[in-house]
């Protein structure tokens, strides 16, 4: 009963993780190139259980989890979200493949969010003030002249050519980590590849690969799964409130 209460305990944080998951997935749905989370849940191994009688062979009764608390595993769904026209000639998407990338304070990082703005000093910046990176640098855009950015990711403001975005790729892309402000940092060892497989689209936003009614769908059914879990922690209990007062009194 003890490892009853337990096992059940393990299947309430389990479904805490759920919920905390599918919640921030929802937050993130009007944010722009933002990769919806998913997981996993995988058990340990199995412990084989004998009956054990003097003068017969053990006979086999069933198996028992080695640990209470199974493995959950995240990882990022990197599915294109739709792109959704703005006008603006700042905002870019990519169609297809690969990232864009910034500079950080701690090195490059990598974005599908190409809502960016221009900087007092005309750099191209993400709303937290990291530039964008072209194939030369930063991106530094004059003050005058309309802002024009083709398919290969070429820019041009007016008559002068100011460079070319700096679109990448990763060969498993899950291997990259969310750091915050929606941008991914690649571990150690892990170096990008230039992107093939993409169009530039201006004037276009990559919305959230979020869809709403599936993650509320799966929020209710993780609500229900932790109420089911939580009355067997009450089951649990009581049984074992019963084996330790009424029992003995029946002797």
């Amino acid at each position: 009963m003890i490892r009853g209460i337990y096992t059940a305990l393990s299947g309430l944080n389990l479904h805490e993780i759920k919920q905390a998951i599918l919640a921030n997935n929802i937050a993130n749905i009007d944010t722009p190139g933002f990769k919806k989370d998913i997981f996993s849940i995988e058990g340990g191994g199995m412990a084989e259980l004998f009956r054990f009688v003097p003068g017969e062979h053990p006979a086999f009764v069933g198996e028992l989890p080695l640990v209470v608390q199974p493995q959950v595993e995240f990882t990022t769904d990197f599915s294109q979200g739709r792109l959704e026209m703005t006008g603006n000639p700042l905002d870019l998407a990519i169609e297809g493949e690969g990232f864009f990338v910034v500079m950080t304070g701690e090195g490059e990082a990598y974005t599908r969010a190409g809502n960016f703005l221009r900087s007092a000093d005309g750099r191209l910046v993400t709303p937290g003030g990291y530039p964008v990176q072209g194939e030369g640098g930063d991106l530094v855009l004059p003050p005058q002249g309309e802002v024009v950015v083709d398919g290969e990711g070429n820019v041009r403001v007016g008559e002068e050519v100011v460079g070319k975005l700096r679109i990448v790729r990763f060969a498993d892309p899950g291997l990259l980590e969310k750091q915050g402000e929606n941008l991914f940092r690649a571990p150690g060892g892990v170096v990008p590849e230039v992107a093939q497989r993409y169009t530039v689209r201006q004037g276009f936003l990559e919305r959230s690969n979020v869809e709403i009614v599936e993650a509320m769908v799966r929020m209710i059914e993780a609500l229900r799964e932790y109420e089911l879990t939580q009355r067997a922690v009450m089951a649990q209990d009581e049984t074992l409130e019963k084996a330790v007062n009424d029992i003995p009194r029946l002797g």
